[in-house]
């Protein structure tokens, strides 16, 4: 499975590595944030630096992947996706993505900077 999660610093880490789909998206979140080391609200980091495929995303594919993850919104105080910068434009404020999940993105290019932005 090319999507896995962990805890790490106090942040719920969801890392994406390959091609995935909206669902594997969904089913290691919801995993995810049923478990007890993540109580919630708290911070998340998406991490799609190894994810394959980003450049054939459409709105649709990214709004199922906001709505995979909005569906456990009161477990996300904000929401860190790092990305490439070729790929930060789809995770932007008011995007798809962002716009469907429904809590505070922001699209960050290493992980220091998405840990600095969640903890601002």
């Amino acid at each position: 499975m090319p999507v896995f999660s962990r805890v790490k610093d106090d942040i719920l880490v969801l890392t994406a590595d390959g091609d995935y789909t909206p669902g594997e998206l969904a089913r290691v979140g919801a995993r995810a944030f049923s478990n007890r080391e993540h109580p919630g609200p708290g911070p998340v980091l998406l991490d799609l630096s190894g994810a394959a495929g980003l450049d054939h995303k459409s709105p649709e594919s990214l709004t199922a992947e906001g709505a995979a993850l909005a569906a456990h919104r009161d477990r996300i105080s904000r929401l860190a996706v790092v990305v490439s910068s070729q790929f930060s434009d789809l995770f932007a404020a008011d995007g798809p993505f962002s716009k469907a999940i429904g809590v505070e993105v922001a699209a960050c290019l290493s992980h220091s900077e998405a840990k600095a932005w969640l903890s601002s």
